[in-house]
């Protein structure tokens, strides 16, 4: 799906930025690799200023998903991805462009591997294409578990960033599966309830297990990111969302 035309979130001053990059240069640095760590592909990688980009970008969701907006500066990405400051600048001139410029590539990931899967099952039956939504997000989801506290992050400050993300791409998504829900809803296949409740519902079984991977491994001894530990995640949201007659299918 195209970005619709959206207002920027606004750049703050030289003076703050300046003043944000000796505060938290440190914190993003000392990041820790692990399974958290998932990688954004830029399309066409290959020569040295893609390769940038993606180091830097790869860098961004990791501080970004790890510290927020306020805690991250562009000069501890830098450091993280192993590129100059002013490197970093002239590919994304500001904070601002940098964090745009990743939630661009991670949703516009996301939106083409579900096309691809809707697709496959089909748009006419809701609920055929209700469990491509929840698998794919669950997927995608483990695939990149910052995205899930990134989007936390943004809706309980309230920034501008919020407001570009729906109006760019959140509002067609979630328009598009709450009339999918009603339609399995008017057939009986689907549990009846509000319809936006019933999605945030998936979002919060889908994502919040992932973005606390740590604490569930410690309490459970189990890797919530394991294949068949994703696969009990999608059948209970299949288990919550349908009756029992089109889960069983």
């Amino acid at each position: 799906m195209a970005l619709k035309k959206a207002v920027k979130p606004k750049t703050k001053t030289a003076t703050a930025t300046s003043n944000e990059r000796g505060r938290r240069q440190s914190h993003a640095v000392r990041l820790t690799t692990g399974h958290q760590d998932r990688k954004i592909k830029v399309p066409g990688i290959g020569s040295p200023g893609l390769e940038v980009r993606e180091r830097v970008l790869n860098s961004a969701l990791e501080c970004f998903g790890a510290f927020g907006f306020a805690g991250t500066s562009t000069r501890a990405v830098a450091d993280r991805a192993g590129v100059s400051h002013p490197l970093l600048l002239y590919h994304f001139e500001s904070k601002d462009g940098l964090w745009l410029k990743m939630m661009e590539s991670i949703i516009g990931r996301y939106q083409d591997n579900l096309q691809a899967r809707l697709s496959t099952a089909g748009t006419v039956d809701p609920v055929a294409g209700l469990k491509a939504f929840i698998e794919n997000f669950v997927e995608f989801s483990a695939q990149v578990p910052q995205l899930h506290r990134i989007m936390i992050q943004q809706s309980t400050q309230g920034s501008d960033r919020i407001q570009w993300l729906i109006d760019g791409y959140l509002r067609a998504s979630f328009e598009n599966v709450c009339g999918m829900i009603r339609h399995g809803q008017d057939e009986r296949r689907v549990r009846p309830g509000d319809p936006a409740r019933l999605y945030y519902a998936v979002i919060g079984l889908a994502g919040t297990v992932l973005s606390v991977s740590t604490e569930f491994e410690i309490l459970t001894k189990r890797n919530v990111f394991a294949p068949e530990e994703l696969q009990q995640t999608i059948e209970l949201i299949f288990d919550f969302l349908f009756v029992a007659n089109d889960h069983a299918s």
